[in-house]
């Protein structure tokens, strides 16, 4: 389902929607069901201005958009993907091979 939206810019965009279940006792609502569209894009929010769904910048990040934390193995050189790189400075106190 879509539902038609007005932007700041005063254009109409169909964005997903659903419809929601309300509470005609609590609202006073006398559908059981509001068509509203899905807040889950990134850069706007929607609101419902009487009967007209509008469209405002978002301000901040979505939950479910936040960059997620890296493996607990990524720092680990053993288990890295790439080999690792060598030691550019040796340890001062490092004896080389002896011959056998």
């Amino acid at each position: 389902m879509a539902i038609d939206v007005r932007y700041p810019d005063g254009s109409w965009r169909s964005v997903p929607s659903e419809l929601r279940s309300v509470d005609p006792i609590k609202s006073g609502a006398q559908a059981r069901f509001l068509h509203g569209p899905v807040n889950s894009d990134p850069h706007w929010r929607f609101y419902r201005d009487g009967v007209t769904w509008r469209a405002r910048p978002r301000h901040g990040a979505l939950a479910i958009l936040v960059p997620t934390v890296d493996h607990w193995w990524q720092g680990i050189a053993a288990m890295a993907d790439a080999p690792a790189l060598p030691d550019l400075f040796p340890a001062e106190d490092a004896q080389p091979p002896r011959a056998a």
